[in-house]
């Protein structure tokens, strides 16, 4: 496959240790505190066409804390534009209390300019039994997401892949029913969208499941 699948885990270091936006702590004081808010410019998708050179150029991001601009770190940065694939870029920042939490914007370098393919539409799954799904283009330069990746009557495995071009396409991390489950390489036809579903959590996990879907005309 040309294209070289460089999806970088770096979910396992995020420093993220409350998942509200607001904590309470009660002692002599009533204390309200909140927890840093991102904006990426740009937003938290970029696919660009991969160069013979250069480097990536970030197009910048800040944190707020109640309304209050606090220093932005890199936890992860990586993005190599002369070889193909799926990037994570991992933002890190903390209010003055020192509760942290993080944001990630996805890079798809591609081989070519994926913008006017559409790879929308309702799909059935080949597997098991007739099930339809809805897959939805949410960024011109190739994001998507559907409501099952899977395919299992009943049990829905929500997710994203990314158009990497020349029909190859990366399924992203995701989670459903069955726990989370792998980034990993797949292929796409002008009627059909192929992956593994890689199984990560237990009881499920080492369990890959191929999955094929073909577009309803």
């Amino acid at each position: 496959m040309r294209n070289v699948f460089k999806i970088l885990f770096v979910l396992a270091f995020s420093l993220i240790l409350f998942s509200c936006e607001k904590w309470y702590e009660t002692a002599d004081v009533s204390h309200e505190s909140y927890l840093p808010e991102f904006t990426l410019v740009g937003g938290d998708f970029i696919s660009i066409t991969r160069q013979d050179s250069g480097e990536f150029d970030d197009p910048g991001v800040e944190a707020r804390v109640n309304g209050t601009l606090v220093n932005v770190y890199y936890l992860y940065n990586y993005v190599d534009i002369t070889e193909s694939g799926v990037y994570i870029v991992l933002y890190y920042a903390e209010n003055p209390e020192g509760f942290s939490k993080t944001a990630e914007r996805i890079v798809a370098v591609t081989e070519e300019d994926v913008s006017g393919n559409d790879l929308s539409g309702t799909y059935t799954g080949t597997n098991w039994d007739p099930v339809e799904v809805t897959v939805i283009k949410v960024n011109e330069k190739g994001l998507y997401k559907m409501d099952d990746v899977m395919g299992f009557p009943g049990f829905p495995m929500p997710g994203r892949f990314v158009d990497m071009g020349d029909g190859d396409l990366v399924l992203l991390h995701g989670e459903g029913y069955f726990g989370e489950y792998d980034a990993s390489d797949g292929q796409y036809t002008q009627r059909t969208l192929s992956w593994n579903v890689n199984l990560l959590t237990d009881p499920y996990k080492g369990y890959v499941i191929p999955v094929t879907w073909r577009k309803v005309e």
